[in-house]
Protein backbone atom coordinates (compact mmCIF):
# COMPACT_ATOMS: atom_id res chain seq x y z
CA UNK A 1 0.00 0.00 0.00
CA UNK A 2 2.78 2.42 0.85
CA UNK A 3 4.28 1.87 -2.61
CA UNK A 4 1.15 3.35 -4.20
CA UNK A 5 1.40 6.39 -1.96
CA UNK A 6 5.05 6.96 -2.79
CA UNK A 7 4.34 6.47 -6.48
CA UNK A 8 1.52 9.05 -6.30
CA UNK A 9 3.73 11.60 -4.57
CA UNK A 10 6.58 11.06 -7.01
CA UNK A 11 4.19 11.31 -9.97
CA UNK A 12 2.67 14.54 -8.66
CA UNK A 13 6.13 16.01 -8.04
CA UNK A 14 7.26 15.07 -11.54
CA UNK A 15 4.17 16.62 -13.15
CA UNK A 16 4.69 19.76 -11.08
CA UNK A 17 8.29 19.92 -12.26
CA UNK A 18 7.22 19.51 -15.90
CA UNK A 19 4.66 22.33 -15.52
CA UNK A 20 7.27 24.56 -13.87
CA UNK A 21 9.80 23.96 -16.66
CA UNK A 22 7.14 24.64 -19.30
CA UNK A 23 6.39 28.02 -17.73
CA UNK A 24 10.07 28.96 -17.82
CA UNK A 25 10.47 27.85 -21.41
CA UNK A 26 12.13 30.37 -23.74
CA UNK A 27 9.66 29.47 -26.50
CA UNK A 28 7.49 32.57 -25.95
CA UNK A 29 10.52 34.84 -26.17
CA UNK A 30 11.66 33.05 -29.31
CA UNK A 31 8.23 33.55 -30.91
CA UNK A 32 8.26 37.26 -30.02
CA UNK A 33 11.75 37.64 -31.41
CA UNK A 34 10.81 35.85 -34.66
CA UNK A 35 7.65 37.93 -35.13
CA UNK A 36 9.47 41.18 -34.28
CA UNK A 37 12.25 40.38 -36.74
CA UNK A 38 9.80 39.50 -39.52
CA UNK A 39 7.70 42.62 -38.94
CA UNK A 40 10.72 44.96 -38.77
CA UNK A 41 12.22 43.47 -41.93
CA UNK A 42 9.02 43.71 -43.97
CA UNK A 43 8.33 47.28 -42.83
CA UNK A 44 11.86 48.28 -43.80
CA UNK A 45 11.62 46.56 -47.20
CA UNK A 46 8.27 48.18 -48.01
CA UNK A 47 9.36 51.72 -47.12
CA UNK A 48 7.67 52.06 -43.73
CA UNK A 49 10.88 52.86 -41.85
CA UNK A 50 9.12 55.40 -39.59
CA UNK A 51 6.72 52.81 -38.16
CA UNK A 52 7.82 51.20 -34.92
CA UNK A 53 6.34 47.76 -34.22
CA UNK A 54 5.80 46.78 -30.59
CA UNK A 55 5.46 43.01 -30.30
CA UNK A 56 3.99 41.10 -27.38
CA UNK A 57 3.71 37.40 -28.08
CA UNK A 58 2.13 37.26 -31.53
CA UNK A 59 0.29 40.58 -31.18
CA UNK A 60 1.75 43.62 -32.95
CA UNK A 61 1.06 47.28 -32.26
CA UNK A 62 2.12 49.71 -34.97
CA UNK A 63 3.22 53.13 -33.72
CA UNK A 64 4.39 56.11 -35.70
CA UNK A 65 3.19 58.40 -38.43
CA UNK A 66 2.34 57.82 -42.09
CA UNK A 67 1.42 60.18 -44.92
CA UNK A 68 -2.18 59.05 -45.43
CA UNK A 69 -4.91 56.75 -44.22
CA UNK A 70 -4.31 54.54 -47.26
CA UNK A 71 -0.68 54.05 -46.22
CA UNK A 72 -1.75 53.21 -42.67
CA UNK A 73 -4.15 50.59 -44.00
CA UNK A 74 -1.47 49.22 -46.33
CA UNK A 75 1.02 48.89 -43.45
CA UNK A 76 -1.60 47.13 -41.31
CA UNK A 77 -2.45 44.74 -44.15
CA UNK A 78 1.21 43.93 -44.81
CA UNK A 79 1.90 43.14 -41.15
CA UNK A 80 -1.38 41.27 -40.64
CA UNK A 81 -0.51 38.89 -43.50
CA UNK A 82 2.84 37.89 -42.03
CA UNK A 83 3.25 34.36 -40.73
CA UNK A 84 3.07 34.30 -36.95
CA UNK A 85 1.14 37.55 -36.48
CA UNK A 86 -2.17 37.04 -34.69
CA UNK A 87 -3.50 40.59 -34.13
CA UNK A 88 -2.47 44.05 -35.36
CA UNK A 89 -3.31 47.13 -33.31
CA UNK A 90 -2.82 50.38 -35.19
CA UNK A 91 -1.74 53.52 -33.35
CA UNK A 92 -0.57 55.24 -36.52
CA UNK A 93 -0.93 58.98 -36.88
CA UNK A 94 -1.74 60.60 -40.23
CA UNK A 95 0.76 63.30 -41.23
CA UNK A 96 -1.33 65.16 -43.82
CA UNK A 97 -4.00 66.13 -41.30
CA UNK A 98 -6.65 63.63 -42.39
CA UNK A 99 -8.86 62.57 -39.53
CA UNK A 100 -7.78 58.99 -39.02
CA UNK A 101 -11.11 58.08 -37.45
CA UNK A 102 -11.42 54.34 -37.63
CA UNK A 103 -7.77 53.73 -38.54
CA UNK A 104 -6.30 54.51 -35.11
CA UNK A 105 -6.87 51.97 -32.39
CA UNK A 106 -8.53 49.48 -34.72
CA UNK A 107 -7.91 45.83 -34.02
CA UNK A 108 -7.33 43.39 -36.87
CA UNK A 109 -7.14 39.63 -36.66
CA UNK A 110 -4.79 37.48 -38.72
CA UNK A 111 -5.24 34.05 -40.23
CA UNK A 112 -2.34 32.35 -38.45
Amino acid sequence: MWKKGVFGIVSAAFLGYVAWVACLSPTRHQIEWDVATRVSNVLERTGFDDIMPVVEGRDVELQGEVASRAEAQRAERIVRNLRGVRVVHSQLGIADGEADGDAAGRQRGGDT
